[in-house]
C-alpha cells in the first residue's frame, strides 16, 4: 500500500521517494504534486499551502502537474515554492504566480483628503481615480491616486498609540517613523510613529445649487463677466472645487484682507501667503509676490515696529467674485456684513473652511493659563456702534456654526466700547469652550487654516489632549473599581494590592475610597505640562507629529485596502497614521577563512555602511526617470555601458541579465518612482548580503568548473526589483481583476487573477515582467559594484586581484516562456516559479556557455545560522519540475511568532559567540524575525532535490558575515 497523508481534508498519495500527489478532482485541470519529505510535508502542511497549491491547478492551459518545492509554504494565490507550466497559446499568466505580498490597511480606516475631509478607504472603490490624498511631504501637500486594491481576507493588526490613535493594517504596511518607512512588522510598543491629528469632516457630496450666476454681475462690465466665464468661475456651483478654495479665500480676507482698487490683498506671515498664493492661482488668476515693508504703530500710548507681508491679486474680476461671495468692502468697522447666505446650505466640511480661515487669522493661539490646562480660544471682533447689531449678528452666527458642527462655545460678550476718530467702536469676544474634550473637536476638526504657526501648536496641543484624557480615563476607571471593590467588602490594603501596577499611589485610592471624589480627577504629578510635552515632541514641517506605539495585537482576519499616491512621497494619511506601500547571485573571491579571520566586524561595519539596506534609498548610483527607463529596457547591459559591470558578469548571470521582451513603457511612473530611488540596495524581511566560507564540497569536478574549493570565501546576495517590482504586479493585478473578472468567478480564489494568452494584458503584463527582472539583475550588480569597492578597502587591494567575480545570478520569482515536452510533444508555456529556482541541467541551450558542460548553477540560501547551498541544475529537472528546484529554506514560522518567540540582540549575541557568525541589521526585530529557528532544515530541502535529481549538491557555505535590511 503506498503512504498517504491527510491534512486540512486534503489527502495526498506518495506516488514515488518525496513525491506525494493530490488527486486531480473538481475543476483542478491537472493533478498536484509536493516535492518533500515527511517531515518537510509535515510544515508545509500547516498552513494554506496545500489549498493553494490545489487552487492553482484550476488555471486555465496548467500542464502536467500543479507542484510545490520542499521548501514551500503559504503565499498570495500561488504558494511560495509553487512552480506550474501553463500553455502560452491556450492558458494565463498570473501575476501571483510570480511573487506578490499584500501591504493593506483594514477597510474602516478613513484616508484624508483635501479641503478638511475624510473617507474611510474601502469608499474609495468606485472613486479614487476622481479623488487626491494628503500625502506629507516636507509640507502638507496633495497628490492624485492612481491605484486601489482591495484583498480578502488577510490577517490584520492593530497599532494604538500612547494617545489612543488605533489603526488596523497587515504586517507589511508600512509607517512614517523617525527612521523612514518601516513595515508594522517591524514595529514593537515603544517605537515612534508619525500621525497626523487633524481629522476634518466625512467627505459626504455637498447639496448642490448655484452660488453665484451671469445675473449676479449684471451690473459688470462685460470683460469681467468673461474673465470669470473662461475660468469656469460663472456659473459657480456648490460642488466645484474653485468654490471650495474660494470658501477659504474668502474666510481669511474677511480676517485680514482688504480691498484697494481694483486689488485684492491678503496679509499674513510669508509661508501662509505662499498657500494663499496657490489658491489664488488654482482658480486661474495670478498672484503677485510677497511684498514686505517695515511699519510704525502708535496704541494707547506704546510704539512698536513691526514687518508686514502681503499679495495682492490685481484682477478686478478676482475683487467683485469676493465681494459677491461676501467678502466684506470698505472699512470692516463700518460695515453691515455678515457670514455668506450660502454656508447655511453647504455640507459641514465646506463650513469648516470658511471658519478654519477665519479663525487662522483673527482666532488666538492655543495657549495655557495653567501648566497642564488651556486658555479658550478667542475672536475679537470689533463694529462702530452704527453696525454694533450686524457684527453682534456676525458673531452669533459664527457660534451657530460652530454648534452645528459640535464645538461648544462660551457666551458672546461685550468686552469694550472705545473712542475713536469715526465714532465709538464696541468690541465683540467668545471663545471656544476649553474642555478638554471640546478643544480636542475643535483642533481636529475645524483648527486654523492658512496660518501654519497656529495649526502646528494646534497639532501639539490635540495630541498633548488625547494623551491627558486618555491618563485621566484610566484614573477615573480605577477609582470606580476601587469603589465598587470597597464597597463589595474588599479590604483597602488588598485594593491597593491590586491596582499597584495600575500608575496611581495610595492616596490616590484612599482619596477615592473615603474622601467621595467629585469631578474627573486630574493628571498625576509626573504628567508632563504642556510646554514640555511641546518641547519634546517631534514636530514635522509637514504638521505631522511623533507618537509612541502603546500596543500591538493581532485582531483577526480581515479585507484589506490599499491606495498608491502619484506624489514621490509615496505616502498618505489614514487614520491619523502616515502610512505608505528576487533573485540570488553569488560572487566568488581568491580569499580564504583565514585571510579573514579577526576582521569579521570591520567587514561588517563597512558592508552596513555601504550598501543601502531595509526601506532606505539606493546609494550605489543617484538616478533620474531616464536612468531607470534605460535600465529597464537594457539591464545588464546598462551597467556595463555606465561602469558598474564588466563582460564577466554578463556572461555569468541568468539570460546575460537581459530580457529581451522588457518594455519600460509598460511600467507605471509610480512603479519607476519607487525603483529610481532604491535602485542598488538590499530592500528588507528576507533580502540579506552574506560573507560565507565553503565547509563542504560534493562533487569535486563540478565545484572545479565553478571555481569553488573549501575554505573559499564568497558573498551571497538576496534582493530584488524592489517596490518597483512590487508595484507592477500590483498595477496588473488590479488591471487582470478588471479586465478578466469572468474568468476570475471561474477560479477557486481571486488572488489567483490571470491575464488569459493571446490578450493584450497578457503580453503587457509579460513585457512589464521582463524590465522588472531587468531591474532585478542590476539591483544585484549595483550591490555587488558597492561589496566589490568595500573588499577592496578593507584588504587594500583592487577587487580584481581579490578575484571579485560572479559565479551566477539567478532569478527566483518569474514567469518565462519556456520550451517543455508535454504528452511527448514540445510545447511553449509560461513557466511560472514562485520563489523557485530554474535549474537547467547539462546540455540545455539555455545554460552559460560556461556551465553548459556541467549545468547551471543554483543556489539555494539556508538562514543566517544554517548556511547555504551551491547546486546545479539536475537531470530529472526537465520533466518532473519544468526544469525548477527549491530556492531557499522556506519559512516556519510567522514575522510576528518571531519577534514573540526570539529577541533580536539575543540571537545576535548567540551567533556572534557560538558560530562567530557577524549579524548587522537595521533593527533587533529584523534580527528576530529571521531568526535561525524560524525556517525549515535547508539541507533536508537541499536533500530532497537532491534525491529526486531535480538539483544536484555541488557544495555547502556558511556564514561569517550578514547584514539585513
Amino acid at each position: 500500500m503506498p503512504k498517504t497523508f491527510e491534512a486540512q481534508g486534503i489527502t495526498l498519495e506518495e506516488v514515488r521517494d518525496y513525491v506525494w500527489e493530490i488527486e486531480q478532482e473538481g475543476g483542478m485541470n491537472v493533478p498536484a504534486r509536493v516535492l518533500a519529505s515527511e517531515s518537510l510535508l509535515e510544515h508545509i502542511s500547516e498552513d494554506k499551502t496545500l489549498q493553494q497549491l490545489k487552487n492553482t491547478a484550476h488555471l486555465p492551459g496548467v500542464q502536467n502537474h500543479a507542484i510545490c518545492m520542499p521548501d514551500g509554504h503559504q503565499g498570495y494565490g500561488f504558494p511560495v515554492g509553487g512552480v506550474v507550466g501553463i500553455d502560452v497559446e491556450n492558458g494565463c499568466i498570473s501575476p501571483g504566480g510570480v511573487g506578490y505580498d499584500i501591504n493593506c490597511i483594514a477597510g474602516g480606516s478613513e484616508v484624508r483628503l483635501p479641503f478638511g475631509r475624510r473617507v474611510r478607504i474601502r469608499e474609495l472603490a468606485d472613486r479614487f481615480d476622481r479623488e487626491r490624498a494628503i500625502v506629507k511631504a516636507d509640507s502638507e501637500v496633495e497628490s492624485d491616486i492612481r491605484l486601489f486594491t482591495k484583498t480578502d481576507d488577510k490577517p490584520v493588526y492593530e497599532i494604538e498609540t500612547a494617545a489612543g490613535d488605533t489603526i488596523e493594517a497587515t504586517a507589511d504596511h508600512e509607517f512614517q517613523t523617525p527612521e523612514g518607512m518601516v513595515p508594522l512588522r517591524n514595529l514593537e510598543p515603544g517605537d515612534v510613529v508619525f500621525v497626523d491629528p487633524f481629522d476634518g469632516f466625512q467627505a459626504v457630496d455637498p447639496p448642490e445649487f448655484t452660488v453665484l450666476e451671469t445675473e449676479d454681475f449684471a451690473d459688470a462690465d462685460p470683460q469681467l463677466i468673461h474673465a470669470l466665464e473662461e475660468r469656469d468661475l460663472l456659473p459657480l456651483r456648490s460642488t466645484d472645487e474653485a468654490f471650495h478654495r474660494l470658501l477659504k479665500l474668502v474666510g481669511y480676507h474677511t480676517g485680514d484682507g482688504s480691498f484697494h482698487g481694483s486689488m485684492t490683498w491678503f496679509y499674513g506671515d510669508p509661508e501662509d501667503l505662499a498657500s494663499i498664493r496657490e489658491d489664488i492661482r488654482a482658480i486661474g488668476f495670478t498672484p503677485s509676490r510677497v511684498f514686505e515693508r517695515d511699519r510704525s504703530h502708535d496704541i494707547d500710548g506704546n510704539h512698536f515696529d513691526t514687518t508686514e507681508y502681503s499679495v495682492k491679486a490685481t484682477a478686478n474680476a478676482f475683487r467683485q467674485l469676493l465681494e459677491k461671495l461676501g467678502a466684506p468692502s470698505g472699512p470692516k468697522v463700518a460695515s453691515n456684513f455678515g457670514i455668506p447666505s450660502y454656508l447655511d446650505r453647504v455640507a459641514d466640511w465646506q463650513q469648516a473652511l470658511y471658519l478654519s480661515a477665519l479663525f487662522g487669522a483673527e482666532l488666538s493661539a492655543p495657549d495655557t493659563h495653567a501648566p497642564k490646562n488651556f486658555y479658550a480660544p478667542s475672536i475679537s471682533h470689533n463694529r462702530l456702534l452704527a453696525h454694533a447689531d450686524a457684527g453682534e449678528a456676525f458673531m452669533h452666527d459664527l457660534k451657530r456654526l460652530l454648534d452645528g458642527l459640535e464645538v461648544r462655545t462660551n457666551a458672546l460678550e461685550e468686552v469694550e466700547r472705545t473712542e475713536r476718530e469715526a465714532g465709538t467702536s464696541v468690541r465683540f469676544r467668545f471663545g471656544i469652550k476649553s474642555d478638554d474634550e471640546n478643544l480636542i473637536r475643535f483642533f481636529t476638526t475645524i483648527g486654523y487654516r492658512y496660518n501654519r504657526s497656529k495649526q502646528q501648536r494646534a497639532v501639539v496641543a490635540a495630541q498633548y489632549l488625547k494623551r491627558k484624557q486618555r491618563v485621566t480615563d484610566d484614573r477615573a476607571r480605577i477609582a470606580t473599581e476601587s469603589k465598587a471593590m470597597a464597597d463589595g467588602g474588599m479590604p483597602a490594603g488588598r485594593i491597593k494590592r491590586e491596582v499597584r501596577d495600575a500608575g496611581v499611589n495610595e492616596r490616590f485610592i484612599e482619596r477615592s475610597l473615603y474622601s467621595g471624589r467629585k469631578g474627573h480627577p486630574r493628571p498625576p504629578m509626573d504628567f508632563p505640562d504642556f510646554e514640555t510635552f511641546r518641547d519634546q515632541s517631534r514636530v514635522k514641517s509637514n504638521l505631522s507629529i511623533g507618537e509612541t506605539i502603546a500596543r500591538i495585537k493581532e485582531v483577526g482576519e480581515a479585507d484589506v485596502y490599499d491606495i498608491g499616491v502619484s506624489h514621490e512621497a509615496h505616502n498618505f494619511v489614514a487614520n491619523g497614521f502616515v502610512v505608505s506601500n528576487c533573485g540570488v547571485r553569488m560572487v566568488k573571491t581568491n580569499l580564504t577563512y583565514d585571510d579573514l579571520r579577526g576582521r569579521e566586524e570591520e567587514l561588517v561595519d563597512a558592508l552596513f555602511d555601504r550598501i543601502p539596506q531595509g526601506l532606505g534609498k539606493g546609494g550605489v548610483v543617484e538616478t533620474d526617470m531616464a536612468t531607470i527607463e534605460k535600465v529597464l529596457d537594457r539591464g545588464m547591459d546598462w551597467a556595463l555601458e555606465a561602469g558598474y559591470a564588466v563582460e564577466d558578469d554578463l556572461e555569468h548571470c541568468e539570460d546575460n541579465g537581459y530580457r529581451e521582451e522588457a518594455d519600460p513603457t509598460k511600467i507605471s511612473d509610480k512603479a519607476k518612482d519607487r525603483g529610481k530611488v532604491q535602485i542598488g540596495s538590499l530592500g528588507s524581511g528576507n533580502h540579506f548580503l552574506e560573507v560565507q566560507r565553503v565547509t563542504d564540497v560534493f562533487r569535486e569536478d563540478v565545484a572545479a568548473d565553478f571555481g569553488l574549493e573549501e575554505e573559499q570565501i564568497v558573498v551571497l546576495i538576496h534582493t530584488g526589483s524592489r517596490g518597483l517590482g512590487h508595484q507592477t504586479c500590483t498595477d496588473y493585478l488590479r488591471k487582470i481583476e478588471k479586465a478578466h473578472a469572468g474568468l476570475l468567478e471561474r477560479l477557486p480564489d481571486k488572488e489567483l487573477a490571470a491575464a488569459p494568452s493571446g490578450s493584450q494584458l497578457a503580453e503587457d503584463y509579460y513585457q512589464a515582467m521582463g524590465a522588472c527582472i531587468n531591474f532585478a539583475w542590476t539591483n544585484r550588480q549595483l550591490v555587488t559594484y558597492g561589496v566589490r569597492e568595500v573588499f577592496a578597502d578593507v584588504f587594500d587591494e583592487p577587487w580584481q586581484d581579490l578575484g571579485l567575480y560572479l559565479l551566477y545570478d539567478v532569478a527566483h520569482n518569474i514567469a518565462k516562456k519556456e520550451t517543455h515536452e508535454v504528452g511527448g510533444e514540445d510545447r511553449e508555456l509560461y513557466v511560472h516559479r514562485k520563489g523557485a529556482t530554474r535549474a537547467f541541467p547539462a546540455g540545455h541551450p539555455e545554460v552559460p556557455k560556461a556551465y553548459r558542460d556541467v549545468g547551471q548553477p543554483v543556489i539555494i540560501p539556508g538562514s543566517m545560522g544554517a548556511g547555504s547551498y551551491v547546486l546545479r541544475g539536475g537531470a530529472e529537472a526537465m520533466g518532473l519540475t519544468f526544469g525548477s528546484t527549491a530556492h531557499g529554506a522556506g519559512r516556519i514560522m510567522s514575522r510576528t511568532q518571531a519577534k514573540k518567540d526570539y529577541w533580536g540582540e539575543d540571537v545576535q549575541q548567540e551567533l556572534r559567540e557560538q558560530q562567530h557568525i557577524y549579524v548587522k541589521a537595521a533593527s533587533g526585530a529584523t534580527i528576530a524575525e529571521e531568526a535561525p529557528g524560524v525556517y525549515k532544515d535547508v539541507s533536508e530541502v537541499v536533500r530532497v532535490s537532491d534525491a529526486l535529481g531535480i538539483g544536484d549538491k555541488v557544495a555547502r557555505t556558511y556564514p561569517v558575515c550578514n547584514i539585513k535590511g
